[in-house]
């Protein structure tokens, strides 16, 4: 009982830990497209211009700004949470991890060469790398298997509908033409 339950929380974990490096890797790009859409590429160049002359200390400071401004943000939204506004608070709540991480995700690029001179964050990054991978070899078996599920699943539907009710499928198909058809027609 004991090792299922610990497997179980581990495997939550590690789905919790690529949940958050998915946000992490989605945002960050995110990011470098809205920097790179904006006139402030040339910023983003003397800002890493600016980094490569401090001393790699400095760089990591620059980690705790992301999370001095969220942080009242995610206060509030939690605040809101408590007092019975759920929907409204996690909102903000979300909105305020989206944007951190984001904010986090742009810096860590523009100060990772930066922040890899020092060995024990070279090591501790190395290590976090080391857990991501752990976690997609835990997680991975479930993605697939309930990929895997929602295929069969698909295809029975598919069969379902087209065997027992003919009729049906065709109401469909002819609803999709005329809604296609309506939308190329529109100007």
């Amino acid at each position: 009982m004991q090792t299922r339950l610990t497997r179980f929380l581990w495997t939550v974990l590690a789905a919790i830990f690529l949940i958050e490096a998915w946000l992490w890797d989605v945002l960050g790009g995110f990011v470098a497209r809205l920097v790179a859409a904006l006139p402030i590429a040339a910023l983003r160049r003397r800002l890493q211009r600016l980094i490569d002359t401090l001393p790699p200390a400095f760089a990591l400071a620059l980690f705790i700004i992301p999370v001095l401004v969220v942080l009242p943000f995610k206060i509030a939204g939690l605040a809101l949470i408590a007092g019975g506004r759920v929907v409204a608070g996690g909102c903000v709540f979300l909105a305020a991890k989206t944007a951190g991480l984001g904010v986090t995700a742009f810096i860590f690029d523009v100060c990772h060469a930066r922040l890899m001179t020092l060995p024990w964050f070279a090591r501790f990054y190395a290590l976090v790398i080391a857990f991501r991978d752990w976690a997609h070899a835990k997680v991975d078996p479930y993605k697939a298997a309930i990929r895997a599920r929602v295929a069969a699943l698909r295809a029975r539907l598919r069969e379902k509908f087209a065997s027992q009710s003919p009729s049906l499928m065709r109401r469909f198909a002819a609803l999709r033409a005329r809604v296609q058809t309506r939308g190329r027609e529109t100007p």
